[in-house]
């Protein structure tokens, strides 16, 4: 996983008005780093800024997201929603919940190896 993290990997990324588009998921070379290359994309996210990795439903029940009524109708079991600090998420859907669980778990991994707590 890490190895394929480090090449690049095409996600769908969910955005704000609810289409997804397709991007490029990539780790920096030092593995502290989640790259997205997509067009007007936030900025790398800090593995140690990551809070938790919700899942599905439950993130769009978690209250303290923030996240646009729309946007949470549109999360699935096949979504995983990266919980950043200072209030935003970035949220990744896939093809099969058995997709999003693999990648959700090898991303805790990741973050687990990087120096932070394993996201809940």
């Amino acid at each position: 996983f890490t190895r394929s993290l480090l090449a690049g990997v095409s996600v769908n990324v969910l955005l704000d008005d609810g289409r997804t588009r397709l991007a490029e998921a990539r780790l920096d070379s030092e593995l502290t780093h989640l790259v997205l290359h997509v067009p007007h994309a936030q900025p790398p996210v800090s593995l140690r800024c990551i809070e938790s990795v919700a899942t599905g439903e439950a993130a769009a029940v978690d209250a303290t997201l923030g996240m646009p009524v729309r946007r949470r109708s549109m999360l699935s079991e096949c979504s995983a929603t990266l919980i950043i600090q200072g209030g935003q998420f970035l949220t990744f859907v896939f093809d099969s919940s058995r997709t999003r669980e693999y990648f959700e778990v090898c991303l805790k991994v990741v973050i687990l190896a990087s120096g932070r707590q394993a996201p809940e």
